[in-house]
């Protein structure tokens, strides 16, 4: 178990919800754990204030898995007699199916070992009412939800790590402690622990309104990862064992215009600019317009697609009407990488990586690609320029040239 899983914990219980036996999961707040959740398949529930699951042991399988090295799983909830009893194996009804026409389902993971746990830690009134003006300040500035809630989520655990303190005592020396804490107890990765120092300059910066305390801080050194990016004869293989229209309408956008997920999943009807090929994204990372491509085969599809399934605002809707789900989404990718035999490690990322490097193999300019991608800085762009092998392939390694 990961570090920096012991100090949360996820409780698991019995739950009647609409008349069906499910799974409580009760959790402090976090980002990293609310994605686990969702990863797992779980709900939310607005009536009972909780994350749940149907009471099937898929499901339990998949929360264990979604949980592993994140926070501890403790089921004594579930063990427990409270007037609810488990469902017979016999009588457990079936797990329902994701958002995905076609009944994809959660991968299945082995369980984790549960083990007990600590009580989640509870904020102090002061605590709380400092979160809670740290996010009327990002609400007003306009950061997007999920942003809010990975800045929160890091301030929230630095304030945890100085239960005895108040906010505003938090001192230099102290907040470089809890990196330190972060680094070498919890072991987070550099991006983890760059966002942490963001959130905490943004609080004593906009919310405080003390530069000093947070202007020396140590940020990590940065990491310089390569992206994973499919060859084009791999990717022709994941569109072509695509059956689905609407799943191969998703993933060809994704390619084919070089979309964020979120990007995706936002897109409306009027984004679709057929007469002119483009397709405008509204309110990008860094909620920024532009406008990249609309290919014409991907065009042809989309137009078969609007004919068959008649969405009302969103390009892609799921069940219920609103947006389609980023979890089928994901699916509906790995389901197509399985069944393409595509042994490179990808994820629906790798999609937008792969777009930006078959352009720049073609021989467009890297400005455009960085306009395409939405990209502040050709910095970003440019690391492109490492995973492309066209060029690569044209150089001699200086062995070949040796008499042997």
């Amino acid at each position: 178990m990961d570090e920096k899983a012991i100090d949360r914990a996820v409780q698991l219980e019995h739950l009647v919800h609409h008349a069906r036996r499910c799974i409580a999961l009760h959790f402090p707040y976090d980002a990293e754990l609310i994605a686990a959740a969702k990863h797992a398949g779980a709900r939310w529930s607005r009536t009972h204030r909780c994350w749940y699951t149907p009471n099937a042991p898929e499901h339990i399988k998949a929360i264990f898995g979604a949980f592993k090295g994140r926070a501890w799983v403790d089921m004594n909830g579930l063990r427990k007699n409270s007037g609810t009893a488990a469902p017979a194996r016999s009588a457990t009804p079936p797990a329902p199916k994701a958002h995905v026409e076609g009944g994809a389902k959660h991968p299945a993971t082995a369980p984790a070992t549960a083990r007990p746990t600590n009580p989640a830690p509870v904020l102090s009134a002061v605590q709380a009412d400092a979160l809670a003006t740290m996010r009327r300040k990002l609400e007003v500035a306009r950061y997007s939800p999920r942003s809010i809630l990975v800045y929160q989520s890091a301030v929230k655990q630095l304030f945890v790590h100085f239960p005895q303190k108040h906010p505003n005592d938090i001192r230099t020396e102290d907040i470089e402690a809890f990196q330190h804490h972060l680094a070498t107890v919890r072991k987070v990765s550099n991006s983890t622990l760059n966002q942490a120092v963001n959130a905490i300059r943004y609080y004593y910066l906009n919310v405080v309104g003390d530069a000093r305390r947070v202007t020396f801080i140590e940020r990590p050194r940065k990491e310089r990862k390569l992206p994973s990016v499919l060859s084009e004869e791999e990717v022709v293989s994941l569109l072509r064992s695509v059956d689905n229209l609407k799943h191969r309408c998703i993933l060809m956008l994704i390619y084919s215009a070089g979309l964020r997920l979120s990007e995706l999943i936002g897109l409306e009807r009027q984004d679709l600019a057929m007469e002119r090929g483009q397709l405008i994204v509204r309110g990008g990372k860094g909620n920024k317009d532009r406008i990249t491509l609309l290919s014409r085969k991907a065009q042809a599809s989309l137009e078969e697609y609007l004919a068959a399934y008649k969405p009302k605002r969103h390009l892609f809707e799921g069940p219920d009407g609103g947006p389609y789900s980023p979890r089928s989404v994901q699916v509906i990718f790995h389901r197509a990488r399985e069944k393409a035999g595509v042994a490179t490690p990808a994820t629906v990322h790798t999609l937008r990586h792969s777009f930006a490097t078959h352009l720049l193999e073609k021989g467009t300019d890297l400005r455009y690609i960085q306009a395409l991608l939405g990209h502040c800085s050709s910095k970003t762009t440019e690391i492109y320029t490492h995973v492309s092998t066209k060029a690569l392939g044209k150089i001699r390694s200086p062995l070949d040239d040796l008499d042997l």
